[in-house]
């Protein structure tokens, strides 16, 4: 009598892929989301950087008001986004974080609490050391939700 187990599974083999030395395929138009401008030119030379961030957090007004919402909001953008490296309090002490040197930063401390809502947003944005840049992957709008939260619930404990 033969078995009652399902065939074995192709998928993977027969699926498209991209071979060696092969030309890849452009994206179509609208497959890839973008809310943001054009690419700018940034500095690339590390002084130029810490002028760019300090400007922004003297520029740069949140937009988006501290409300419960906001705050629950910004809340479901860092599990999804940061807690990972970060932690699920803000202590740098996430699961994958842990894998990185240097360690991701504790956002419950001074230095990052005390630091302006618009250099916040710019670190958010464009990254920093081994932080990825989210400018494409996280809406600017969400991306204040999420300043709004750094700020008002990651606190350090007392």
């Amino acid at each position: 009598m033969q078995g009652l187990a399902l065939p074995w599974s192709k998928d993977m083999k027969d699926q498209p892929t991209i071979k060696a030395q092969e030309t890849v395929v452009s994206m179509a138009e609208s497959s890839v989301r973008s809310d943001s401008p054009e690419p700018v030119q940034r500095p690339t030379n590390i002084s130029e950087l810490v002028i760019e961030r300090i400007a922004a957090g003297q520029s740069l007004a949140n937009p988006v008001p501290t409300s419960p919402e906001s705050l629950n909001r910004g809340r479901q953008i860092y599990v999804i986004h940061c807690a990972s490296c970060h932690g699920d309090q803000g202590l740098g002490d996430g699961l994958v974080g842990q894998k990185f040197i240097p360690t991701p930063i504790n956002l419950t401390v001074d230095y990052i609490q005390i630091q302006p809502a618009g250099r916040l947003y710019y670190t958010i944005t464009y990254g920093a050391i081994a932080m990825p840049a989210y400018q494409e992957s996280i809406k600017q709008t969400d991306r204040w939700h999420l300043v709004n939260y750094i700020k008002d619930n990651l606190k350090p404990a007392l």
